[in-house]
């Protein structure tokens, strides 16, 4: 299955995009589909979490895949018989900051979701990226 996902370049050091984006407890100051988190901070390979969105909606999250200061992957399930996962990603080169976030749908019915719905699931990743680098540059 494809991962569906969206990025952005910013000149902030991948440590402090990395600080802010690993910490839960303030994902609701610059993601605008998420209230709050409730997660413990850092991100730790294995936690798991509420997160509480404008919608109202409570997801179960889990921390599926971490590579400290690189990436870190959180698993929900949204859909009976399928699971998001969303992987977030800081890159640093060239004096630049890469950040990415992509989402795969996986499980049984993964393969009929995926192609149907990833897509649709990564249009709001500009918002959420945007927000993350506008936080980045302004702290």
């Amino acid at each position: 299955m494809a991962e569906h996902g969206k990025s952005r370049e910013t000149s902030v050091s991948a440590e402090k995009v990395w600080a802010i984006w690993s910490d839960p407890s303030g994902w609701g100051e610059w993601n605008p589909n998420v209230t709050t988190m409730d997660m413990p901070s850092p991100i730790k390979l294995g936690a798991e979490g509420v997160m509480n969105t404008p919608a109202g909606q409570h997801h179960q999250m889990k921390v599926v895949g971490l590579q400290p200061g690189r990436s870190f992957t959180l698993e929900t399930s949204v859909i009976p018989l399928s699971r998001f996962r969303f992987t977030c990603r800081v890159e640093p080169g060239g004096g630049k900051t890469t950040v990415s976030q992509s989402v795969k749908v996986v499980g049984p019915m993964g393969w009929l979701f995926d192609p149907m719905m990833g897509d649709q699931i990564a249009k709001d990743f500009d918002q959420v990226l945007d927000g993350l680098v506008k936080r980045a540059e302004t702290a």
